[in-house]
């Protein structure tokens, strides 16, 4: 992926994080999230939408591959995944197991090793891993 492409998956990470539904949506709540790059070349982003059940609510990772299917799109090139951390730590925040899942799916219908790319609140590029190097990673990391 080039440089101006990445960009734009970042951006749109962050903007999917900041309008991420976290059920109060205070200033200081805990936000993630996610901005795919199909393999038709779109772009998709979207945040967490939190659920007073909390085993409703959706993972931003979740939520992006269904926008990106809700506009035909299932191959999955690349994910980024931004979260702020109110705490002021600058650790990644990989994917959780159930959100790996689905990204594994994908992955082996497409056949795409799906890049991910973990970033700060900012855009600062923190890791960046293929969905086969993730897949043992935990979450919440430990």
């Amino acid at each position: 992926m080039d440089q101006t492409i990445e960009q734009k998956l970042i951006q749109a990470a962050i903007e999917g994080m900041r309008n991420a539904f976290t059920g109060t949506n205070q200033p200081g709540d805990f936000r993630i999230g996610a901005a795919v790059l199909t393999g038709k070349g779109s772009i998709y982003s979207s945040g967490q939408y939190f659920s007073d059940t909390y085993s409703l609510t959706l993972h931003a990772e979740q939520a992006v591959l269904a926008h990106a299917a809700a506009h035909g799109e299932y191959e999955i090139a690349a994910i980024a995944v931004v979260g702020n951390t109110p705490a002021g730590g600058d650790d990644s925040i990989y994917p959780c197991h159930m959100c790996k899942q689905l990204l594994w799916e994908s992955s082996l219908r497409s056949r795409h090793n799906t890049e991910i790319i973990l970033l700060d609140e900012h855009g600062k590029v923190l890791e960046r891993l293929k969905l086969r190097e993730i897949i043992n990673y935990p979450w919440p990391k430990g």
